[in-house]
């Protein structure tokens, strides 16, 4: 039960971290690229946060039912897994944005996600979604030999 429970605080402290790393990629990128995270103007202001909530909300989930599901001792690095939670949050940021137009105007929603999916944008969201739960399986992995709370050097003297 131990394991569960720090393997889910991991999962929320990596989807914190997720987050943080879209939101600073999305401004480096639209610097570099001089043009808007959204480009369309109809699309209002909540498009761009709704979109990062969602990719953020697959891997929350993704590393949530991992972490719960999976037995402490079969805890590895899947890549596949990894993955999956990339094209998933790839797809969710592309799909986020477009639901926010598709409320307004239904026959919006199909060409928004493509323009949004067939950019550098949602690419981001996907390759760093990659990078923290590869990031989190190795740190799951690497805690599987260990019991109890992480120790000092110098508390382990006596081992």
């Amino acid at each position: 039960m131990d394991f569960r429970r720090y393997a889910a605080t991991l999962a929320a402290f990596a989807t914190a971290l997720y987050l943080a790393l879209l939101i600073a990629a999305l401004g480096v990128l639209s610097l570099l690229l001089e043009r808007d995270v959204i480009d369309d103007p109809d699309a209002g202001a909540f498009a761009g946060p709704v979109a990062c909530a969602v990719a953020a909300a697959v891997v929350f989930t993704g590393l949530l039912v991992r972490a719960l599901r999976v037995p402490p001792h079969r805890h590895d690095v899947a890549i596949g897994v990894a993955l999956l939670l990339g094209v998933c949050s790839y797809l969710g940021y592309g799909i986020g944005a477009g639901f926010v137009v598709g409320i307004s105007d239904p026959y919006r929603f199909a060409p928004f996600v493509v323009e949004q999916l067939i950019g550098p944008f949602a690419a981001a969201a996907g390759i760093l979604s990659l990078l923290v739960v590869l990031l989190d399986m190795l740190v799951l992995a690497s805690r599987q030999e260990q019991r109890g709370r992480p120790r000092w050097p110098w508390e382990k003297r006596d081992e």
